[in-house]
């Protein structure tokens, strides 16, 4: 297997652990800030809606309810828009709330007393050009699904938010608020949708600010890792190579640098004990050199010992010995 170097090994470790906390730090905020800028969206068309209703005219809606509806074979639904001034002036109305809030989409509705169904009244989209919105007197039910219609009719009875939804024609969050004559009478209900367009905007805002802070805070600590890593690995370096000096015999290591520090910690203190085992690793070395020595020596003594014995033992250096004494009588 490849050699991996040990700076690269716990890098590798505080890289993984630090993408790991980033990612679940970017969803977080990214959820957070989601989540606040659509409840400010929430509170401020609940705010939109209740003030709009609060300051309708409740007497001219109800006349503007009781009109009939305008035919219109242009149109896809077949219906149209009063040429009424009651008409022009609740559309005014729903015009002033989209400035307050761009992007809103103001309408008013009322449930007819006749047969109990919800219907559409007016439109800020009937100054633009060309016109559009949902046209006078259309029913509810034949434009959204029947869940938006309930929280429509519960408009009716007090403020109503309606969360995040998708239909035809986008996704949205909706509030329903009811228009009160002076008797406290409902008389209809305004309604103002708000695309969601605004709060991914500000997902997507959040996260391109959030990468590059974190790209740069993540390129930032890795650097600093880069460097303690260095600094952990680099008196083990030293180690390693001192240990194979003693591997081959070279016991005279200046580890002073190792092993001297202002605040000592494990590796000094695995330094100095690495200090004493080459002292004493020297020391015994040279008490078993000694001795293999004179061990050497006495064996050497031995073994001329033994020869001389094997020579003077045997029967011709016997003879030879008589021959001498012999030899020194006569002399």
């Amino acid at each position: 297997m490849p050699r991996v170097g040990l700076r690269w090994k716990l890098a590798a470790v505080f890289a993984g652990t630090l993408t790991v906390l980033f990612a679940l730090a970017t969803l977080w905020v990214l959820s957070f800030a989601t989540g606040i800028a659509q409840d400010r969206v929430v509170e401020q068309l609940h705010d939109t809606a209740v003030g709009g209703a609060a300051v309708t005219d409740a007497d001219a809606f109800r006349r503007l309810t009781q009109l009939p509806a305008v035919a219109d074979t242009s149109s896809e639904s077949g219906l149209g828009y009063p040429d009424d001034p009651l008409y022009e002036r609740s559309a005014r109305r729903l015009l002033d709330l989209r400035t307050v809030v761009p992007e809103a989409s103001p309408y008013t509705y009322f449930r007819d007393p006749t047969d109990g169904r919800l219907y559409f009244a007016s439109s800020y989209g009937y100054f633009s050009q060309p016109r559009f919105g949902v046209p006078f007197r259309m029913p509810v039910a034949d434009v959204v699904g029947e869940s938006t219609a309930a929280l429509m009719a519960a408009g009716l009875d007090g403020p109503t938010d309606q969360p995040a939804y998708d239909d035809g024609y986008g996704s949205w969050i909706s509030t329903y608020a009811p228009i009160r004559d002076g008797a406290g009478e409902v008389v209809g209900a305004i309604g103002v949708d708000y695309p969601l367009e605004y709060v991914r905007q500000v997902r997507g805002d959040v996260a391109g600010r959030l990468l590059v802070m974190f790209a740069v805070i993540y390129a930032v600590l890795m650097a600093v890792v880069l460097v303690i890593t260095t600094g952990v690995v680099r008196p083990l370096k030293r180690l390693n190579a001192a240990a194979r000096r003693v591997a081959d015999g070279e016991y005279d290591l200046d580890l002073t640098a190792l092993v001297k520090t202002r605040f000592p910690d494990e590796m000094s203190e695995l330094s100095s004990s690495f200090a004493d085992m080459a002292t004493r690793v020297a020391a015994r070395e040279r008490s078993l050199k000694t001795e293999v020595e004179r061990l050497r020596v006495e064996v050497d003594e031995g073994r001329r010992s033994a020869a001389v014995s094997e020579i003077v033992d045997t029967d011709f250096f016997a003879e030879l010995t008589g021959k001498a004494d012999a030899l020194r009588k006569r002399m």
